[in-house]
């Protein structure tokens, strides 16, 4: 082996003295080979002078020329001057030849030379040759014996290589799904905003890693990743108990008029509305004790007023009945914002929750003044006797039921609650208005001969005035026509048209009237409703229809009983004999005479007892116009039959008018 490693360097080393050999050889070739070119060149030129003859003028120059190139220095100077040409001719052909011969046999020994190193380099070459293949045979043995070695360390390195990728992706999803210690400790401790930052990171935890359970495959993946949800769940449904029961030992501070409640606890009860029961039973706390709280406030707003007195107990003011229901509404009212303000800041931290469920919640805390109230008005109404103070209860609990229905959710006890008190003033009012309406009615049936109206009557109409002038530019008529609902003036026209319908059919039914003293009478009455109620009511009632009516009726009536006293024959006239003309000679003088006393055919009399004068002129003015024109068609069937007699006593028409 030692010298299997010897022999590389000596053949090394002969190698490199064999090249520097060469390389001398060649650069002494080189110069061989370029003094050889320029003798070869000097002797063409010899020669070619050698040639010639030289007695030539041209020759002796040109050899002339040749001798002083070269320098050329005889054996002597005699000589040198004396020798003849022919002597320097041979002289420099002698020498070159034998520079010739010199050059030739340099040449030949350094070829010789080149030979020598060409056959070492050989030696070299092969020497290098039989190392390769050594070296080749070793390196392929070699390879076959650590060939499966080789394969098995690839394997290996692969298989570290993806046993290192799994356990950094191992340690990724244990720090990514996995709490740690710290956190586990963080969540039962005091709650924080270290304990909601862990929180939200176990709520982003929980949601990825059922992202990752939708992507992944296989029975080992879905089990692993399965594992880890419930772990997941188990930490979290303990947190969010933890939570909870913080979240409730905190309510307790709700239970004052002017609670103060910190930002923690928006936050917890941000966190619970994802758990919709765990936020159930907040929520269902919450509504507890502000309920509680509520009831005790409104029950010493009743009973005991403010701090110190001021303001005053609100039944302080129980004689009142507007003012004490007005009162009690509208501090109802306001705590029902302020409970609303209260619930919004304390859930400012909770945007899912919708709001109808705050208008639940709001509902259910005023559920503790729901009762106290609904006793205290009922009783105030039923003391009630004027239709105006019932009126004016109905009219504050109908605005105050329209408010909290548009702040609460209306199928909601509290809402149900005013909403039926607003319902039982309306019966009230309209129990009280009927019984008004009754009495009228059965007054009516003792009319003195004066035909002036009974005074029940005259209450009523007040009443329902009264009742129509509060209700006319108020806010829950504008309420009422914008929702469509039963409005006073429906009540109204109903208890108007009642009490109008059967005070007629009891003015039609009198006995000792006439026919003209009824019509009067209805007019009377219609006059009544007509200068109480205003001008919509007496539209929607359609008094000027009914008035013009018995405006007809009783000018028809009129005109026959001017005709009946009159005892003119205005039915027919009988033939022209001696006894009929006598006979209508006495109809006309006694027509004549009570013309001149205006006793029987006075109209104005007549209408006197109308309590609208104006109608009375009206009406007396068209029967008197009436009864003219049917007076001025008698007149002219008298005339024709007879001529003298009668016809000369008979009054013309136009002095009848004037008359009447």
């Amino acid at each position: 082996m030692g010298s299997e490693q010897r022999a590389p360097a000596q053949t090394k080393r002969t190698k490199t003295n064999s090249l520097s050999a060469v390389k001398a050889f060649y650069n002494s070739a080189m110069q061989s080979a370029a003094d050889r070119r320029a003798a070869g060149s000097l002797g063409r030129r010899v020669q070619q002078i050698v040639q010639h003859p030289l007695d030539r003028p041209e020759m002796r120059t040109a050899l002339e020329s040749l001798a002083t190139t070269y320098s050329y220095q005889p054996a002597s100077a005699a000589t040198t001057t004396t020798t003849p040409y022919t002597q320097k001719h041979r002289d420099i052909r002698h020498e070159m030849l034998e520079h010739t011969h010199n050059i030739d046999r340099e040449f030949v020994n350094k070829l010789a030379q080149v030979n020598s190193i060409f056959g070492e380099l050989e030696d070299c070459v092969q020497a290098l040759d039989q190392q390769c293949q050594h070296l080749r045979a070793s390196i392929n043995h070699t390879r076959s014996i650590t060939a499966n070695v080789a394969t098995q360390a690839s394997l290996l390195t692969e298989e570290q290589s993806e046993l290192e990728t799994r356990q950094d992706l191992a340690q990724l999803l244990l720090q990514k799904f996995v709490l740690s210690a710290k956190d586990s400790q963080t969540l039962q401790r005091q709650i924080d905003d270290e304990f909601f930052r862990v929180l939200d990171r176990l709520d982003r935890m929980r949601r990825e890693c059922q992202g990752l359970m939708v992507g992944s495959r296989g029975e080992s993946g879905q089990q692993g990743v399965s594992e880890l949800l419930s772990e997941l769940a188990q930490h979290q449904d303990q947190a969010y108990k933890h939570l909870l029961r913080w979240v409730l030992s905190q309510i307790r501070i709700l239970n004052r008029d002017t609670p103060e409640f910190s930002m923690r606890l928006k936050q917890a009860l941000g966190r619970l509305v994802a758990h919709e029961a765990l936020f159930d039973s907040a929520v269902v706390e919450i509504s507890a004790i502000r309920r509680e709280s509520l009831h005790r406030a409104f029950i010493t707003a009743l009973t005991r007023g403010g701090p110190r007195g001021t303001p005053r107990p609100i039944e302080a003011h129980a004689a009142d009945a507007q003012r004490f229901v007005g009162d009690m509404l509208a501090w109802v009212h306001q705590a029902c914002a302020s409970e609303r303000e209260l619930l919004d800041t304390l859930f400012s931290h909770s945007p899912s929750l919708q709001t109808q469920a705050q208008q639940q919640l709001l509902a259910n805390v005023l559920e503790g003044v729901s009762r106290p109230l609904e006793i205290r008005v009922q009783q105030t109404i039923a003391e009630l006797q004027t239709p105006s103070a019932v009126y004016r209860i109905d009219s504050l609990l109908e605005f105050y039921a329209s408010m909290f229905a548009s702040m609460c959710l209306p199928d909601t006890p509290f809402i149900r609650a005013v909403v039926q008190l607003a319902v039982l003033a309306r019966d009230k009012l309209a129990q009280t208005l009927n019984a008004l309406a009754e009495t009228a009615i059965a007054d009516s049936a003792h009319i003195a001969p004066t035909l002036d109206l009974p005074e029940s009557l005259h209450l009523l109409l007040g009443a329902l005035a009264d009742i129509v002038h509060l209700y006319e530019g108020s806010t829950t008529m504008a309420l009422a026509e914008t929702e469509s609902k039963s409005t006073i003036a429906d009540l109204v026209k109903q208890v108007l048209e009642h009490a109008y319908s059967e005070t007629r059919s009891t003015i039609m039914q009198a006995e000792g009237l006439a026919e003209y003293e009824k019509r009067m009478l209805e007019l009377n009455v219609l006059s009544a409703v007509s200068s109480t109620l205003d001008a919509s009511t007496y539209k929607q009632l359609d008094i000027s229809g009914h008035v013009e009516r018995c405006q007809q009726q009783l000018e028809a009536e009129l005109v026959q009983l001017l005709k009946t006293k009159s005892h003119l024959p205005f039915d027919s006239i009988a033939t022209e004999t001696q006894e009929n003309v006598d006979v209508l000679a006495d109809a006309v003088n006694q027509f004549n005479q009570s013309l001149k006393t205006a006793m029987d055919l006075d109209i104005s009399r007549l209408v006197s007892r109308l309590s609208n004068h104006m109608w009375a002129q009206e009406i007396s003015q068209h029967a008197a116009r009436k009864f003219t024109e049917e007076y001025a068609e008698l007149y002219k069937q008298i005339r024709g039959i007879m001529e003298h007699g009668a016809g000369d006593l008979l009054l013309t028409p136009e002095t009848v008018a004037t008359l009447l």
